[in-house]
């Protein structure tokens, strides 16, 4: 068993990984949030309806919601860190995509 802590008494690698797993609970919650703050804004800049963003969210967090036990069977096949690590990076860089301004050449 680890080492514990003194002032805690956790072991010493819980303490690495808690500032990680706290920053991921928080990237997915306000996911949710922010979209759902921002839905006017939203659809007068995709000349769009609210409805039509409300789906849009709506299936959003379905979909991040049902990939969450197929995730859980990853994390037993191929490791905890590396699934954590992969999911983080799919994220960012769907992150940066939309984030990617509409002239760019990929987006018609």
């Amino acid at each position: 068993m680890a080492e514990a802590d003194a002032r805690t008494g956790t072991p010493n690698g819980l303490r690495g990984v808690l500032a990680p797993l706290a920053l991921a609970q928080f990237i997915c919650s306000f996911a949710g949030s922010n979209m759902n703050v921002m839905i006017n804004d939203i659809s007068t800049d995709l000349d769009t309806t609210v409805q039509g963003v409300q789906i849009t969210i709506t299936i959003f967090l379905l979909v991040m919601a049902a990939l969450m036990i197929p995730g859980g069977k990853l994390t037993d096949r191929y490791g905890r860190k590396r699934c954590f690590l992969a999911g983080l990076t799919v994220y960012g860089v769907g992150a940066l995509l939309s984030a990617a301004p509409p002239c760019s050449p990929w987006r018609s």
